[in-house]
């Protein structure tokens, strides 16, 4: 059983977090802090941690981010694993609060919902579709008592959709003071405060002629309680790091998605005190034989060497070793034919360390050299030699597929 210790008991969330609890047998509560402590509760409640006696394994915060900074001491001290709810943070403690990442495992997020959490990558995915063409307005609705606005929900939501797209986008919180027409770069904020309303987040996507909404509604806290318990438990035996609710909604998603490409060539051109515009050089003269080129791999020349790597259909080779023959004259040319491409794709991946080594041990374990790799967030491309990829398909889908 986790045992937990709430930072704001005796606050609504800190209520709810203590209620979920008592239902769970995966949870009990220590104890509490709370700058006022109250009454009602089967634990102690402290004003102070230092004033702390029970054992514990995790502490939930929704205080406030006065409150924030002793807390973040005493983790640290005590390397403790920390979920922050708490949201309005400043910038002075999101940087404490990473430094706080570094000796112990810290959950953080603006909302502790899995459904906001799905709705952020559904806004991302929508970005990345859509793209500047469509306006992006952002309405969120709280509760008469909320303070902060816009809710850090909505600015989550914004980071998601601005990741996405190549410009810098400008943060407009209500139009009554600006008094003039929108900018195409921009995203809107509205905030509507009244009655009870628990948290309501709609971002539209605004075209010509149509617009996309995805809307999320909590109509409890009760959602966010139980996500404050997923993620305590999300942390137990957690490396010291900052984590978020990202990780728990891709955290079955390292890999979603494996293909592959058979008819593929790998070239690999040397030259000797080469121009340094040497790369651009060799990609120039193979496009202009009308070589179509997938895969590139370049770094940087040490000492008087400058090489790349890159593939291609194998059909094309012919027409992309005569291109560098005409252009360099006498390279260094490596070809490897009868290759297969290897695509292993999945939003996980960019909130995992160390998936390309694991995939590269994976592969080396098995006999199966790869020639070519390129690599990106959520994208793994390598090329192996066509009689094993199967084998090599088999067993990447075994290893990480099976996480599923």
């Amino acid at each position: 059983m986790i045992r937990i210790l709430i930072n704001g008991i005796c606050g609504q969330m800190g209520h709810a977090i203590y209620n979920a609890a008592a239902e769970s047998d995966e949870f009990s509560i220590a104890a509490g802090v709370d700058c006022a402590p109250g009454a009602g509760f089967d634990c102690p409640v402290y004003a102070r941690f230092e004033d702390v006696r029970e054992a514990f394994d995790v502490i939930i915060d929704f205080s406030v981010p006065a409150a924030l900074e002793n807390e973040l001491q005493y983790v640290r001290a005590r390397k403790i694993p920390l979920v922050i709810g708490t949201t309005g943070l400043t910038d002075r403690l999101l940087r404490q609060i990473k430094s706080t990442a570094e000796l112990a495992p810290v959950f953080q997020t603006g909302n502790m919902s899995l459904g906001v959490n799905l709705q952020m990558s559904l806004v991302r995915r929508a970005a990345a579709t859509l793209g500047s063409a469509f306006d992006v307005e952002i309405v969120e609705r709280h509760h008469r008592k909320k303070v902060d606005a816009p809710s850090g929900t909505a600015l989550m939501l914004a980071d998601s959709i601005a990741s996405e797209l190549p410009d810098e986008l400008e943060y407009v919180y209500g139009r009554h003071e600006k008094n003039k027409r929108r900018t195409d770069h921009e995203i809107g904020f509205h905030s509507v405060r009244g009655g009870t309303i628990v948290g309501e987040h709609e971002v539209s996507f605004i075209g010509k002629d149509e617009v996309v909404e995805i809307t999320h509604r909590a109509y409890s806290k009760r959602v966010f309680a139980e996500g404050a318990l997923r993620a305590a438990k999300y942390l137990m035996g957690k490396a010291p790091g900052l984590y978020n609710m990202q990780n728990i909604v891709t955290e079955h998603d390292i890999v979603s998605h494996i293909s592959s490409l058979d008819g593929q060539s790998v070239v690999f051109v040397s030259v000797e005190n080469a121009r340094a515009s040497f790369a651009s050089d060799v990609l120039s003269c193979v496009a202009a034989h009308g070589v179509f080129i997938d895969m590139i791999s370049y770094a940087a020349p040490f000492g008087t060497t400058s090489s790349i790597g890159f593939s291609m259909p194998e059909s094309s080779l012919s027409d992309a070793l005569n291109a560098l023959r005409e252009f360099f004259g006498s390279p260094t040319i490596h070809t490897e034919n009868n290759m297969t491409k290897i695509t292993i794709e999945g939003s996980g991946m960019a909130l995992r360390h160390g998936i390309a080594a694991k995939l590269l041990s994976l592969l080396n374990a098995a006999g199966i050299s790869v020639s070519l790799i390129t690599t990106s967030e959520t994208k793994i491309e390598l090329c192996v030699a066509h009689k094993h990829a199967l084998a090599a398909v088999s067993a990447i889908e075994g290893n990480f597929l099976s996480e599923v």
